[in-house]
């Protein structure tokens, strides 16, 4: 029932390729007019059969459709999820780092303290300024 036509094209120009695909794809659930007209000579019955034939196709195009839309939802709740459990576990370090900073300072180990307090910030610092880096999608 679909009519479909690709076309591939290349050509070279010294160093240079260029490479054009075109494709075009007529994706009707029936078939034209007059393809339902010769089909009807040869069986009465065939426009019945292309109408339910035509509403599985748009049933299951439509099942398809919804399942893909819940896949997309769960990979989505699943990246943010791992986001918010990242920044949890980041706070968690920074706070224990700096509470362990402030335990050495008070039983007198200041140098350590201080490293450890100082490296405690710095971390908090790099993670904030820090940017993601961006994939070629994201252009």
């Amino acid at each position: 029932m679909s009519k479909r036509s690709q076309r591939l094209t290349a050509a070279k120009k010294g160093d240079q390729h260029a490479i054009q695909h075109t494709e075009e794809i007529d994706d009707n659930l029936l078939p034209d007019a007059a393809e339902v007209k010769e089909l009807h000579t040869m069986d009465p019955d065939i426009l019945t059969w292309l109408k339910s034939r035509a509403e599985k196709e748009q049933d299951f195009r439509h099942s398809a459709y919804t399942t893909r839309l819940g896949h997309i939802e769960r990979q989505n709740r699943r990246e943010h999820n791992t986001g918010r459990f990242g920044v949890f576990l980041y706070f968690l370090l920074v706070s224990g780092m700096i509470t362990v900073s402030y335990f050495l300072l008070k039983e007198g180990h200041k140098v350590q303290g201080s490293v450890l307090g100082g490296a405690s910030v710095v971390v908090a610092l790099a993670v904030m300024i820090s940017r993601r880096p961006r994939s070629s999608d994201d252009k």
